[in-house]
């Protein structure tokens, strides 16, 4: 593809049109290359952008293509309210699969864990921001259940968080989205276990 002619900055301050134009060559670089042909380099010819900007703007990688997930994966912030947190929770899940699925959200989400394992600052960014805003809406869930009743008023909230996202992250980097059907049974042993925990 050619490179588009180099667009100016403001400064410090962001350029819709430059910014606009970054996000959107990272998304098409990662649809046609993956994360291995994804970087700095390849975003900013295709963009038509400097490499100072895009530094300027992201510290790394990893928190470009954060923005770009957080960008693409607006309909995953819909809160569920079914009645109950079984099928709250079964619903959370089969749209944050979809979503993985049908968007570049999946690929994304795999660059920023990769990334995560070669870069130690990144590592903290992935647990400390962007895995923080991800547990924002499960755990709301999670903190309705428990004044509902449902569960526990002792469930460990965080130990039952990471339960669900371990089961989600598999699915994902192992590439097993299409089977929705697990999510029913996973969600049904999640909550008996911990309800039959908690009357021993």
């Amino acid at each position: 593809m050619a490179r588009t002619p180099s667009r100016s900055s403001i400064g410090s301050l962001r350029s819709p049109h430059t910014h606009k134009a970054i996000l959107s060559s990272t998304i098409e670089i990662l649809k046609e290359c993956g994360y291995s042909g994804l970087s700095i380099e390849s975003v900013a010819r295709r963009a038509g952008a400097s490499k100072p900007t895009i530094y300027r703007w992201w510290s790394n990688k990893a928190a470009l293509i954060a923005e770009v997930y957080e960008n693409e994966s607006e309909q995953v912030r819909k809160f569920p309210d079914l009645g109950s947190f079984k099928a709250d929770l079964d619903f959370l899940l089969r749209n944050l699969w979809k979503v993985w699925r049908e968007t570049i959200c999946g690929e994304a989400f795999r660059c920023v864990i990769a990334e995560a394992q070669l870069d130690p600052a990144t590592l903290t960014q992935l647990k400390d921001q962007f895995m923080e805003r991800r547990r924002e809406m499960p755990k709301k869930l999670v903190e309705n259940a428990i004044s509902n009743g449902e569960l526990p008023k002792d469930t460990n909230r965080e130990l039952l968080l990471d339960m669900i996202f371990g089961f989600c992250w598999y699915r994902l980097l192992t590439e097993q989205l299409s089977a929705e059907q697990d999510i029913e049974e996973f969600t049904d042993l999640l909550i008996n276990g911990v309800c039959s925990g908690a009357q021993r």
